[in-house]
């Protein structure tokens, strides 16, 4: 099933989803404990992003903005994006069914990209379990680049599902999916761009996703997120 909500998706079949390893490493430590650089170093989620690079200027002038009014205006190397549009949870991700879970997985690209051109949470937090340490590392990661005046360039990504599948009670399932990013460029608030903190193009990478049916919230809620290495 193809998607290109705010990106387009693919997911080769998945021979062990309990074997997938998450190259995405070296998660943020506490809020703003750390070099805001070292945070921003994964500026994209693929597992191609580059090593920690230097520190970044602390004087803010990038701020998120989200906002209903305006023209959306994309991130340039002048600086971060304008009036970015909030994503909207389908009503699709409020079913416990595969086709909700698809959703759930889709609407979560959508908030990360949303979250890397303004490094607002909220979106991304409503569908994220605590238990997602790579939610949880994307959070925190572009919620300090921000809050340091630092920016992003991205674009969406695209995914396309290949195999989904719920757990017997129906409450919870697992998903596997192709991802293709664009690059990704990190500036900090002077304009510099972070060479060693920006990312590069991506195709067809193989993922896993796994989540949950919350009564509470009446929506699917991710609890893992991992990429798919290649098997030795």
């Amino acid at each position: 099933m193809a998607v290109s909500a705010n990106r387009p998706v693919r997911l080769t079949a998945v021979a062990a989803l309990s074997a997938v390893a998450l190259l995405m490493t070296g998660c943020s430590g506490e809020a703003g404990g750390e070099d805001p650089t070292s945070a921003a170093t994964e500026a994209t989620t693929s597992p191609s992003s580059s090593e920690t690079a230097g520190g970044v200027s602390d004087s803010p002038s990038a701020s998120p903005s989200a906002s209903a009014t305006g023209s959306y205006e994309p991130a340039t190397s002048e600086g971060p994006a304008k009036n970015v549009p909030v994503p909207e949870m389908p009503e699709a991700v409020k079913e416990p069914t595969e086709e909700g879970l698809e959703a759930a997985v889709e609407y979560w690209w959508e908030t990360s990209f949303y979250l890397r051109s303004t490094g607002d949470q909220e979106p991304m937090d409503s569908v994220s379990d605590p238990a997602c340490a790579f939610c949880e590392d994307q959070l925190l990661r572009f919620a300090d680049i921000y809050e340091q005046g630092s920016w992003v360039e991205t674009e969406p990504s695209e995914l396309d599902f290949q195999f989904t599948k719920l757990d017997a009670d129906e409450m919870g399932g697992t998903t596997a999916f192709l991802l293709s990013e664009a690059s990704a460029e990190l500036y900090r608030s002077n304009g510099e761009r972070v060479e060693d903190a920006s990312g590069v193009e991506t195709t067809e990478d193989p993922w896993t996703a796994s989540a949950m049916f919350d009564d509470e919230s009446g929506h699917w809620v991710l609890d893992d997120l991992k990429y798919v290495g290649q098997q030795q």
